[in-house]
């Protein structure tokens, strides 16, 4: 497995990293055993980045993980986690960037995943709810992440959000390391390439998730939360009638084409078993033919850069 170093935050992790958002139960249920076997299988195969966060599955996401990392040699692994944002048992979302907010989540995931030192903490969608977060989390979250930076309890202070207008300005003004980005490079959106100057002058690192668009490019059916409406998924469903027509399938293109863009060196997917993991793993080594991604594209075009209603 490849390393990467994330801009000039120091952190070198794997070129692939797993989102743990599907152990959570994000995606559909999963037994403790299936997310056991997948975070053993992502290390057999030399995966080291592990993105987690207190919204998945209402904590359940970082309990897990926590389980299946012990005994593991915390070098072995760099943990992203996430910090702002929690999701009750209802699967309501609760918002708070205050100082003291922030430092209960970090010391909360940190016991949650059975470590003393946390990698990356993203403050974590604060530009929902029509962003009425923001300033709070800039003027407030950002800085106590500093403070735990400096006091050596992390490693280095992200932001994952999804609201493209609040991301240029974040990179282009907010003190932050990492920037996990979300939908914003896969077959059905490219705006990542408008935000890559942004980052690339602040020496920013950047993680690129979301590769099958949050369940869009995937075949299956679409989480609850997901908010593409019918035709969208029809459209989709089209593309991947294309796809199949020259030989390939979408999830296998889609993977492929958000893992070979040199200039998003990293790409988080997330899934549900080892047997997925190790499939993903193929799809993301795929050579591309990109006459078929043009094909497939122009099947897509109707939802392309779509500015989807998340939250």
């Amino acid at each position: 497995m490849r390393s990467v170093t994330l801009g000039r935050s120091g952190i070198t992790c794997s070129a692939v990293g797993l989102g743990t958002s599907a152990l959570g139960g994000e995606f559909g249920e999963v037994g403790e055993g299936d997310a056991q076997a997948t975070v053993a299988a992502a290390l057999e195969a030399g995966i080291t980045l592990f993105d987690s966060a207190p919204a998945y599955g209402s904590t359940r996401s970082e309990r897990r993980l926590g389980r299946a990392l012990a005994g593991v040699p915390r070098e072995r692994f760099v943990l992203s986690t996430k910090a702002g944002k929690e999701t009750d048992e209802a699967g309501r979302d609760h918002f708070d960037y205050s100082a003291a907010a922030i430092r209960r989540s970090v010391e909360a995931s940190m016991e949650r995943l059975g470590v003393d030192y946390l990698d990356i903490v993203h403050l974590h969608d604060y530009d929902r709810e029509g962003g009425i977060h923001v300033d709070q989390a800039i003027e407030e979250g950002m800085a106590v992440l500093r403070e735990l930076r400096e006091a050596g309890r992390i490693g280095a202070v992200g932001s994952g959000i999804y609201a493209m207008d609040v991301w240029k300005r974040i990179l282009t003004e907010a003190p932050i390391d990492v920037a996990l980005i979300h939908n914003h490079h896969n077959l059905c959106d490219i705006r990542a390439f408008e935000l890559l100057p942004l980052a690339e002058a602040r020496g920013i690192g950047i993680l690129n998730a979301a590769p099958f668009a949050s369940g869009l490019l995937t075949g299956e059916a679409l989480p609850p939360w997901h908010p593409a409406p019918a035709w969208a998924v029809e459209t989709a469903e089209r593309a991947a009638a294309v796809a199949v027509e020259h030989g390939t399938t979408l999830p296998r293109l889609a993977l492929a084409y958000a893992a070979h863009e040199p200039r998003l060196p990293v790409t988080i997917f997330s899934c549900r078993n080892a047997e997925t993991l190790r499939e993903n793993l193929r799809r993301a080594a795929e050579p591309l033919d990109w006459r078929v991604v043009a094909q497939v594209q122009t099947a897509l075009e109707p939802v392309m850069n779509r500015q989807w209603a998340y939250g």
